[in-house]
């Protein structure tokens, strides 16, 4: 049994030591994504914690130290420090701004506060207060967060029929199984606590994986998020909320916080403070002509408007406005403009040796249909497809 028991408290040494590992691996590798917003910040600054948080625990490994009660009992409580970092981290996601820092940095001093106090007094009534605050935050954590993505999704599917990364189940999924795994460890820990151990240093690496990986692929959508005092600034531009995966080069956010019904029409729209305005078009009109020339959406067949508009990040109200206000065409018209130049492109390097037939020129170049692909090149060029490619020809 004694044998037993020493390779159960080694294979949990062990997985603490991987742990341990994980989480400075994995705040060395957040550190380049940090300034990227405010989702990445907390992310960085939680691996940064529990990283410290499992380094101190090291101690433990002196013989003399090992099942000292006092300092289990104050490694307990400072182990809650990192609790609202973790939880703002998962706010944020479903709600971009629904804490705010200095809401995040007042509860970790006082959270802070039972460190001290423990230590002058060193009674259990301390720890049952710092787990009982602990608790109040992980279970409230848990409701907002399951409010916030419920609206959020339905907002999201109102707006957006483009949800690659930006949906937002995974962080509910993870922040139950986060504090569900914090509960479970508690429980257990007074009776099993090897094998507690061992069971929470292996699912929290798989969590935190998962919760790392999906997190460097979100779309942070400030439609979305709860509004600000700086929102209200007409002064004020968002800050870039982003990510690369979207503009490498320029991963600022746009401020559409407005629903889509208060800017609906034209006389709304021209109230709007004209700096905000002109900077939002300067982004629109710089990010659809990376979609269109770089990533060349058009070429999807199905595209909408909420989808482009999902693309560059915005709404789809606004997309439609700039479209219809600084281009003067209707969405189709601008998408087909593009398909139309590809096809002119398809059909000007042609060869004798490698000849297309229109309804493949089509389909190349983005059109779901023949019809469409010849009402609209002559609508566009003037003269039907076949004519442009036998003019095209004579040139050559």
């Amino acid at each position: 049994m004694e044998h037993e028991m020493f390779t159960l408290e080694a294979i949990a040494h062990y997985t603490r030591g991987a742990t341990t590992l994980f989480y400075i691996f994995w705040s060395v590798l957040l550190q380049k994504y940090r300034h990227r917003n405010r989702m990445m910040r907390l992310l960085h600054l939680a691996s940064v914690l529990l990283a410290i948080c499992y380094i101190k625990d090291f101690v433990f490994l002196i013989d003399d130290l090992k099942y000292s009660e006092y300092l289990n009992d104050l490694a307990g409580i400072i182990d809650m420090l990192y609790l609202p970092v973790i939880a703002s981290f998962f706010l944020e996601v479903a709600k971009p701004g629904a804490v705010s820092d200095r809401n995040m940095y007042l509860y970790i001093v006082i959270q802070s506060a039972f460190v001290p106090l423990y230590v002058i007094f060193p009674i259990d009534a301390v720890c049952m207060f710092s787990e009982f605050l602990a608790y109040i935050v992980s279970a409230t954590t848990v409701v907002y967060i399951t409010i916030f993505v419920i609206k959020y999704r339905r907002r999201m599917f109102e707006h957006y029929s483009y949800t690659e990364n930006i949906d937002v189940r995974w962080v509910m999924f993870s922040c139950y199984a986060y504090f569900a795994s914090l509960l479970l460890y508690s429980l257990s820990f007074g009776s099993t606590t090897w094998i507690s151990e061992t069971g929470f240093n292996i699912v929290g690496m798989l969590l935190w994986a998962i919760v790392f990986r999906m997190a460097s692929r979100h779309r942070v959508m400030r439609m979305l998020a709860a509004r600000t005092d700086a929102s209200k600034d007409s002064n004020v531009i968002v800050e870039n909320d982003i990510a690369e995966s979207i503009i490498p080069e320029d991963n600022a956010e746009f401020d559409s916080e407005e629903s889509a019904e208060d800017i609906c029409n034209q006389s709304d729209y021209k109230k709007m403070n004209m700096k905000n305005m002109m900077a939002r078009e300067t982004l629109i009109r710089k990010r659809l002509d990376y979609v269109m020339t770089e990533r060349k959406l058009y070429l999807s067949p199905k595209i909408t408007v909420m989808d482009l508009a999902a693309a560059i990040g915005t709404n789809k109200t606004y997309l439609s406005l700039f479209l219809n206000n600084n281009l003067h065409m209707a969405f189709y018209d601008f998408v087909n403009k593009y398909r139309i130049d590809e096809a002119c492109r398809i059909m000007g390097e042609m060869t004798d040796n490698h000849k297309m037939m229109m309804t493949e020129v089509a389909a190349a170049s983005g059109f779901n249909s023949l019809s469409s692909f010849n009402r609209y090149f002559i609508k566009i060029k003037g003269i039907s497809p076949s004519e442009y490619l036998n003019a095209n020809k004579k040139i050559k």
